[in-house]
């Protein structure tokens, strides 16, 4: 009986020294894998949130503007001088309108005293130019100055709408590309191309960027 205790507790044996490092470490390759791989899914899954939306904000950008524009008109004869409306920076509407007449409108730097037709796109005051129908004038203007754009200077298009008791610019869309954000061509016939160009960060928070492009007709 004595003889088979002792060859029991002889048996009986616990972890070496070296067998619960190696233990250990290979846990925590396998937690360290396991993070890397949950961190990584969240990068993707925060980039493919915010890719979708940037496209769900150039889109609703793209359709307003879109829809403002198809209800303008091409004007190319007479030679139209200085908006009628917008005279000294002042809205001068006619009839009743919710706001005081004459309110001062904050005109971009460098906005044109001219135009050789409408809609007009001018590259240095980064403005579009068109009227309405009634001769109302609307400006879009991409990056407006750093106490205006939300973010801090970053890309951003502003709305003046054409609309007699409008007389500020609101924020249509923010994020947008600090060199590229909006890219404007109009052809002869009066055809308004946009192309806009949203940024953002990839999973290596490198700055990326998103675009989308559209054709749009005046009324004439």
């Amino acid at each position: 009986m004595a003889k088979m205790c002792g060859r029991n507790q002889g048996q009986q044996r616990g972890f070496t020294l070296i067998e619960m490092l190696i233990s250990m470490s290979m846990g925590l390759m396998i937690v360290g894998g396991i993070s890397m791989i949950f961190m990584s899914n969240s990068n993707v899954s925060r980039v493919i949130s915010s890719q979708t939306e940037i496209m769900g904000d150039l889109y609703l950008a793209s359709h307003l503007m879109q829809a403002d524009l198809r209800e303008s008109i091409v004007v190319t004869a007479p030679v139209p001088s200085f908006p009628a409306d917008l005279v000294s920076g002042a809205r001068k509407p006619t009839g009743v309108c919710a706001s005081p007449n004459n309110k001062s409108v904050s005109l971009p730097t460098n906005y044109p005293a001219s135009f050789p037709s409408y809609p007009y796109w001018d590259a240095t005051s980064k403005t579009l130019t068109y009227q309405d129908m009634d001769g109302h004038t609307g400006i879009i203007q991409y990056q407006r100055p750093s106490s205006t754009c939300p973010n801090n200077g970053a890309g951003c298009i502003s709305w003046l709408r054409p609309d007699i008791c409008a007389w500020k610019f609101e924020e249509l869309i923010r994020g947008m590309d600090e060199a590229n954000g909006l890219a404007i061509t109009i052809s002869t016939t009066g055809e308004v191309n946009v192309v806009l160009t949203a940024a953002y960060d990839n999973e290596q928070h490198q700055s990326r960027t998103l675009s989308l492009s559209f054709k749009t007709w005046p009324r004439n």
